[in-house]
């Protein structure tokens, strides 16, 4: 649909033997092989993408499953903000994890979809002052919606002051720490 409007496309795959016909049946701008699940495949393809494209206007996220779906989703995401910074739609989209992938009590799938939503909120809060739209689809409900930024899921320098620790701030840290053993009834050891 997408190319039917006159998109450029940039197609991405961890399987090559479709996505070459695939992109060559769709005319696209260019074709990419990564594995979300692998931190180095996702650096190695961003670094391949903004080598050829300095700007996106869209990145849609809706490779792998479970885990490997959430993180990738993070990756990628986070690993093209910069280029669609400087696109002209500027839109994010990640398609959900399906319930069934993503809700059962088993690893490494508990929860993911909600580390999904939580990882796309903490993306909407790094985006808040550019005008990145960040967008979750989920496409059992047909529905798309933008993401409410948290401001309780801004990254860790953020959230927590990057300079170099203090000897009381060791020791403040130190004091907290050890005053975790009481609250969970630990008993308290001699250091020797």
């Amino acid at each position: 649909m997408l190319a039917a409007r006159g998109a450029e496309l940039i197609l991405v795959d961890k399987d090559g033997s479709s996505l070459t016909e695939l992109a060559e049946n769709l005319g696209a701008a260019g074709h990419f092989f990564c594995d979300v699940a692998s931190e180095d495949s996702v650096a190695v393809f961003a670094a391949r993408v903004l080598d050829q494209f300095s700007t996106l206007d869209i990145v849609i996220n809706a490779a792998g499953g479970g885990y490997a779906r959430t993180l990738g989703m993070y990756r990628v995401s986070r690993s093209f903000l910069p280029a669609l910074s400087h696109g002209s739609q500027k839109l994010l989209v990640n398609i959900s994890p399906a319930p069934d992938e993503a809700d059962s009590p088993i690893l490494p799938y508990a929860s993911s979809r909600h580390a999904f939503h939580r990882l796309s909120s903490a993306l909407a809060y790094e985006a808040r002052a550019t005008s990145i739209v960040v967008l979750s689809a989920c496409p059992s409900m047909r529905r798309i919606s933008e993401v409410i930024p948290d401001p309780n899921a801004g990254s860790w320098m953020e959230n927590c002051e990057m300079r170099r620790p203090t000897q009381q701030d060791i020791v403040a840290l130190a004091w907290q720490v050890a005053g975790l053993t009481r609250l969970h009834g630990v008993p308290r050891r001699r250091a020797g």
